[in-house]
This record gives structure tokens, C-alpha cells and sequence, in this order.
């Protein structure tokens, strides 16, 4: 892809030298001004706020570490672009060719030396003893939290001495950047860059727009600063172009996305205030579910009679109080006010599954993944369900092998190689042996019809091929042990006839050979045959022959058509039968 660019680079300004440029204006946007971009706050709700809400909440944090868990849980591999590509015009060919078809230009191989210190630089941990996968799943929390994820590549520039010029560098290890502190340095445009100009080599360094001047301490160009690290008063970290990869998952934008849990707060707080609820409810200082009200002329000797009352419970938790009121006038009653109603009146159950099934369908896990088997079965079946959850892994795979990971390899100069997360679910072993037999049939009907098949190295185990024609043997000896051909074209596939027996045109024989003859070196036909493309001069598959009867009946019961038996053959059953009559 770099070699395409530089070469439609080339030629358009080759064409465009003798010209004068005008581009079209790109619109300035109201709400940027160049410098750092502040991301937008919705409801005022900061992004601490937000990964605080994902910790606490039970709900959110358990469909969030799911959806984390599937993407990356069979890991990664390494796949090749191309088996051979084009020098001159950079086309890419899955299989080999010994030259372009396009400008027949010469063609090369995958460079394996590309990968060679990727390998071993994705195999080692960072400075925090972080592994390659533990970075990722940092990016994942991020991305489904404030759909905001930084990717820092450390880079290690090696500098020469006496002209004080970058002369290469490499990533030394790769971490991940807090959303809370990284920003992004933007003009009006929402273009990267244009404010700050940083040195390479000393990042306390600052110049502004106007300030073309070089460092002043080793005298380098100074570079655009496109992000920063908001680390705190006069600590502000800047981060050149390829140091650090910013991506977004649900609504990438020009420049921040949009945080999903920001949508669902008053969901995730509902939760929340339910949680605590139940929490309170429990407790000892909870609030009393009710009190009773006596109407009593003597006070003074209920509140007697219920403190003895309440020393006989103490001492025996089974005692069972006997109440005795006495009224003057005959007027008094007891009364129960309740004070607070139960969970089933609450509809607590209700209203919780219903916030938990928003907030698992935005991120598509569905109920199985949360280990709810009450609603398995029938229109819930289990496999739609992980089809659902499937395709949502699937959109957040793409994330990484689709945008992340092809960045980050150009940063490693790496272009014939790709990064690729494994599916989720593997496959069945069952679908891949039989679509493998459905290509090895479809490889020997080619065959018939004169192509070569070549195998294809591609892909992980699944075999694939590629077919060339074959040109027609001319002047050639004829077939060991028979006639040439009919009408001198060669046997179908390129193949001499089985057995040395001249070839066979609509199931007739040759031209002037006695059909007896034409029995003994007939080919033996291949039961099964038919069905799968292969074709045989004596037909349909002979029937199958047993050699015992069935249970329980003197004869045989095979009903299928075959060739007519011999008058030695008729004559040899009817004794079989005579012998053991039926009901024997």
C-alpha cells in the first residue's frame, strides 16, 4: 500500500508541476478552536464518572467483561497479504503466478524478515510487566466506556551525533493511554497538528504557530505535536504523529467518539440506587416496616406489660405473648401502619431484568452470556442467542484488525503482513472436513475437464486451489495398451484410460471392438461414484451383493436393480430355495 501511494504521488506531481494548485476549502468548524480539544461532556457527567459508574454497577461491569472476554479469547495470529505481488504496479495475488497479468511485471514473495522483530516485540511485556493481550483488553474497556482508546508507542530514536539527525528508530514497547488525561491538538478543522511544535529529541521544547525556528538545544526541526498528555500544571506530555493511535468503536468522528455509558446513565444509576436499596433494606438500621397503634385509656400499664413482654423474649425467643385490653369507656382498637411496601409490590424483579436487557442489547450479549437459563428455550433458543453475541464480537474485532492493528504494523514498517484476532467460536470440525471434500470433488471435476489443479497454502487449515488449463498434447504416442483416441482428442483430464482400454464416447465402445472383448478390459465400475462427478463407462453402481440372508427369511431382501442374472445363476437359487422352504 505504501509502494501505491508513492507511486500515484509521483506521477500527480509529476503532472501537476508546470500548474499552479487551488484546493477546495475545507469547512472550519464553530465549536474547535486549534489547540487542544476538550471532549464534550454530556449532562455534565465527567469521564471519571463514567469508569467509576462501570466498576460499581454489577450489570454494566458483567456485560462489559463478557464482550472483553470473547473478543480476545483465542488470542491473535499472524497471516500474509499475498502469496506473490506485482514490483511495477503493486497488484496482490492470493496464489502463485510467475508474472503480472496485468503489465507482466515481475512479481516477489512476502518478506518474512518484516516480522521478525514484531513477533518478538508483541511476546514481551512492557514496563508496567503488561503482556500484548492485557494492553488490548485496557483498549476494549476504554472503547465500550467512552469510546475513546489510546494506543502509545514508545519509540526509541537513534540519533547521530554529529549532524543530530533522527536516522532511525524503533517501538520500544506499547502501552495504553488514559482517556481521562489524553487529548488530541487539532486546528479549526478538526485536522491533527497546527498548534504546538515539539523537538523529537527534547519535548520540553515548545514552539507556537509563526516560530519556525529549530531547537535550541540540539538545532532540529521542530515537529507538529498531534496529542497530549494532560498529566497536570506544567507536566503536559506531547506526542508526535505515529507515537500514538487514537480509534473509536461505536461513533469515530473527527475527532472524539461518543461514550455509550454517557447514553445509559440514568439507566446504570438506577441500578445503582436499586443496589443500595436492598442494601439498606437488610440492614439493622433499616427503617421499620410499620409500628403499631394501640387506643388504651391506661397507657402507663401497656407500656409495663409490653417491657415484660419484651424481657420473656429475650430470654425465650419462642414466648408467646398473651394481650389483655381493658377500656373504661369500651372503645380502643389496634391498628398496623405500614410504612414501606415489598420487592413483589415494588415490581423490583420487573423493572431490573428490563434495565439489564437495554443495556445488553446496546452492547449485544445476550442473556446466555449472563448465565440467565430462565428464558432459554423456544423463541429464546439458545443458538440465536450466541449468533446475536457472535456478530457483536465480530463488528468489535474489526476495530482491531481493520484499523488498529494495520497502523500500528505501518509504525513497525511492516506491509506484507496482517495482525488477525481469531473468531470467537471455533468451527466445527464436521463443516471444514466436508467443505474440504467439497473442494477436493470440485479440484477432480476440473481435472476431467483438462485443468491442473495447484494446491494453495493460505489460510490456516482449509484447502484451496487454483486451476490452469492444459494444452493439448499434439503429435503425441497413443495410450499404452490400446487405440488413439477417437477422433484424436486427447482422454478427458489429460489421463490415460484405466487399464489400457481405448476411451469410451456416450458409453459405446470403439470402432471395431467385439463387445465380448470389450467386457474383459471394461474398468470395474465405483460404487458411489455418482454423486460426486465421477463417471464410469458401465453406468449406475452394481447393486450390493450379500453373501448371507436376512434375518428370518430364506431369501434375500435386496430390491435394487442390477444386471440380469446368468440361466447358472437362476438355476443355482432355485436349488438354494428348494432346500429351505418358506417358514423354515
Amino acid at each position: 500500500m505504501a509502494d501505491e501511494e508513492s507511486r500515484v504521488s509521483r506521477f500527480l506531481s509529476a503532472l501537476g508541476r508546470p500548474f499552479r494548485r487551488r484546493t477546495t476549502p475545507q469547512p472550519q468548524m464553530p465549536l474547535y478552536t486549534t489547540g487542544i480539544q476538550e471532549p464534550v461532556l454530556a449532562q455534565g457527567i465527567t469521564i471519571p464518572a463514567l469508569f467509576a459508574v462501570s466498576r460499581e454497577n454489577l450489570i454494566l461491569r458483567t456485560v462489559l467483561a463478557k464482550l472483553n472476554q470473547e473478543v480476545f479469547r483465542r488470542g491473535y495470529y499472524w497471516e500474509k497479504k499475498f502469496e506473490v505481488k506485482c514490483t511495477e504496479c503493486g497488484e496482490e495475488y492470493k496464489h502463485e503466478v510467475e508474472s503480472c497479468t496485468l503489465c507482466e511485471g515481475p512479481v516477489r514473495k512476502c518478506d518474512a524478515d518484516e516480522v521478525i522483530y514484531p513477533k518478538w516485540l508483541l511476546n514481551q511485556e512492557n514496563s508496567m510487566e503488561q503482556s500484548f493481550m492485557n494492553v488490548l483488553q485496557e483498549i476494549e474497556h476504554d472503547l465500550n466506556v467512552v469510546d475513546d482508546a489510546f494506543l502509545i508507542l514508545v519509540k526509541e530514536y537513534f540519533v547521530d551525533e554529529e549532524t543530530s539527525e533522527i536516522m532511525f528508530y524503533r517501538v520500544k514497547e506499547i502501552i495504553r493511554g488514559d482517556p481521562i488525561f489524553m487529548r488530541i491538538v487539532s486546528d479549526k478543522r478538526g485536522v491533527r497538528g497546527g498548534r504546538y511544535k515539539v523537538c523529537p529529541i527534547h519535548r520540553d521544547q515548545v514552539s507556537y504557530p509563526g516560530q519556525d525556528d529549530p531547537c535550541q538545544v540540539c538545532g532540529s526541526k521542530m515537529e507538529d505535536a498531534h496529542y497530549v498528555n494532560m498529566a497536570g500544571s506544567g507536566k503536559t506530555q506531547y506526542y508526535l504523529k505515529g507515537e500514538v493511535l487514537h480509534v473509536s468503536k461505536y461513533n469515530p468522528s473527527k475527532l472524539y467518539g461518543k461514550s455509550p455509558v454517557n447514553t445509559m446513565w440514568r439507566q446504570a444509576m438506577t441500578l445503582t440506587a436499586m443496589d443500595n436499596y436492598m442494601y439498606t433494606a437488610y440492614q439493622k438500621r433499616r427503617i421499620p416496616k410499620g409500628i403499631i397503634s394501640v387506643t388504651t385509656d391506661n397507657l402507663e400499664s401497656m407500656k409495663s406489660f409490653w417491657k415484660a413482654v419484651d424481657e420473656k423474649m429475650e430470654r425465650d425467643p419462642h414466648y408467646v405473648p398473651k394481650v389483655g385490653i381493658e377500656s373504661a369507656t369500651g372503645r380502643g382498637g389496634v391498628n398496623w401502619v405500614k410504612f414501606m411496601d415489598t420487592m413483589e409490590e415494588m415490581q423490583y424483579t420487573a423493572v431490573r431484568d428490563e434495565i439489564r436487557n437495554r443495556i445488553a442489547a446496546y452492547f449485544g450479549v445476550s442473556a446466555v452470556f449472563m448465565i440467565d437459563n430462565g428464558k432459554s428455550g423456544g423463541l429464546n433458543n439458545e443458538g440465536m442467542q450466541i449468533l446475536v453475541t457472535n456478530r457483536a464480537v465480530e463488528f468489535g474485532q474489526k476495530v482491531y484488525t481493520e484499523v488498529l492493528f494495520p497502523r500500528m504494523l505501518r509504525q513497525m514498517d511492516v506491509h506484507d503482513w496482517k495482525l488477525t484476532l481469531y473468531p470467537n467460536e471455533e468451527e466445527d470440525e464436521i463443516t471444514r472436513l466436508r467443505r474440504d471434500e467439497m473442494e477436493a470433488n470440485l479440484a477432480q471435476r476440473m481435472m476431467m475437464l483438462g485443468y491442473k489443479p495447484e494446491l494453495m497454502q493460505e489460510g490456516e487449515r482449509d484447502i484451496r486451489f487454483v486451476y490452469r488449463k492444459q494444452a493439448p498434447e499434439m503429435g503425441g504416442a497413443p495410450p499404452a495398451g490400446g487405440a488413439p483416441p477417437m477422433g484424436g482428442m486427447p482422454p478427458m483430464g489429460g489421463m490415460p484410460p484405466m487399464g489400457g482400454a481405448p476411451p469410451m464416447m456416450g458409453g459405446m465402445p470403439a470402432r471395431g471392438m467385439p463387445a465380448g472383448l470389450m467386457q474383459q478390459v471394461m474398468p470395474p465400475s465405483q460404487p458411489g461414484g455418482e454423486g460426486v462427478g465421477i463417471r464410469t463407462p458401465r453406468g449406475p453402481a452394481s447393486p450390493q451383493q450379500r453373501s448371507s440372508m436376512g434375518s428370518g427369511a430364506p431369501f434375500s431382501s435386496v430390491q435394487q436393480r442390477g444386471r440380469p442374472n446368468t440361466l447358472g445363476q437362476n438355476v443355482s437359487n432355485a436349488l438354494q430355495n428348494a432346500r429351505r422352504p418358506r417358514g423354515a
